[in-house]
């Protein structure tokens, strides 16, 4: 028969994921929590007013992978350039803008201790669960939403933000930071509903970390991503 062996049945075949699909998924992900439904689009600081600054004829469609990719790239640049200028304000006032302070020449230690400031101060960590225990008139929902925001942006690079790590991981062919990123998206998947890819995600690191022989492990790691055109970034 056919089938009779094992190696007639394949049975030596890995399967492993496309990861440009995981980056469609994350991109998804991202369109379910933040745009899908109506009550996600009703504070000042929404997606949605993005997508009405960069796209105002398409606010009534599905966005589609492109769009959402060229969405999440923008407005997070925009959003992080937006904490910047507001931590700018605080530290020094007579900056009124980016430019101002551009043009001061800040020392790089500066900008590394501001960096750190930001990363505290506007991006989602355990602090977020004690601002919402509190009573609803002390609370800041808009601003609570915004940290969220930022946070996922976070995890595609954590995720330059997680959604732009992700990318920018695979652009750069660092299989090990996309497997770190993979962690949290799993959560993510979970969370808006796309189980399959939380499933498979997690039976892909469960399978390279405890399940293959390390011959087969280093295999899966240094050919899941390829660069054919030999260019830095384009893997």
């Amino acid at each position: 028969a056919i089938e009779n062996t094992p190696w007639n049945r394949l049975q030596h075949i890995i399967f492993i994921p496309g990861l440009f699909h995981l980056k469609m998924a994350s991109a998804d992900a991202i369109w379910r929590t933040f745009l899908q439904h109506s009550l996600a689009r009703l504070d000042e600081n929404a997606l949605m007013r993005d997508v009405g600054i960069l796209r105002p004829k398409e606010t009534g469609i599905y966005p589609g992978f492109r769009r959402m990719h060229q969405l999440i790239t923008y407005s997070g640049i925009c959003r992080r350039l937006d904490c910047w200028r507001v931590e700018v304000k605080k530290c020094v006032s007579s900056h009124v803008d980016l430019d101002s302070f551009a043009a001061s020449e800040p020392l790089f230690d500066d900008l590394l201790a501001m960096a750190d400031v930001i990363a505290k101060e506007y991006v989602a960590d355990h602090r977020l669960r004690q601002m919402r225990s509190k009573d609803v008139t002390q609370r800041d929902g808009e601003y609570e939403n915004a940290l969220l925001f930022n946070k996922y942006m976070l995890l595609r690079t954590q995720i330059d933000l997680l959604c732009r790590e992700l990318s920018y991981a695979m652009n750069i062919g660092d299989i090990g930071r996309v497997e770190t990123c993979i962690v949290a998206w799993i959560l993510i998947f979970k969370a808006t509903g796309k189980h399959k890819y939380a499933t498979h995600m997690s039976d892909f690191l469960s399978n390279v970390h405890f399940v293959y022989p390390d011959g087969l492990r280093r295999a899966v790691q240094y050919h899941i991503l390829v660069n054919p055109s030999g260019k830095a970034g384009s893997f």
